[in-house]
């Protein structure tokens, strides 16, 4: 289990409960919280960061253009 960035030392969320797209990545540990995901975003000059935490976001929202070839797929 990793450390998560951006969230108290006591949250670990395991490599396989992990997704990513793009500069993108969510992750949950069901200890740790409900149905919820948490999102992350990689920055070079901020490297990962906490985003937000929900179960569905707003492309729109996130200054992410919807390509229906490659759909982000935390987003509704």
């Amino acid at each position: 289990m990793n450390r998560v960035p951006g969230l108290p030392d006591g949250y670990r969320i395991s490599p396989d409960r992990v997704d990513c797209w793009k500069d993108w990545a969510t992750g949950w540990d069901p200890k740790q919280q409900g149905d919820g995901l948490y999102l992350f975003r990689y920055t070079p000059s901020r490297g990962w960061r906490i985003h937000g935490e929900g179960s569905a976001f707003n492309c729109a929202d996130l200054g992410i253009t919807r390509d229906p070839d490659d759909p982000p797929p935390f987003c509704y």
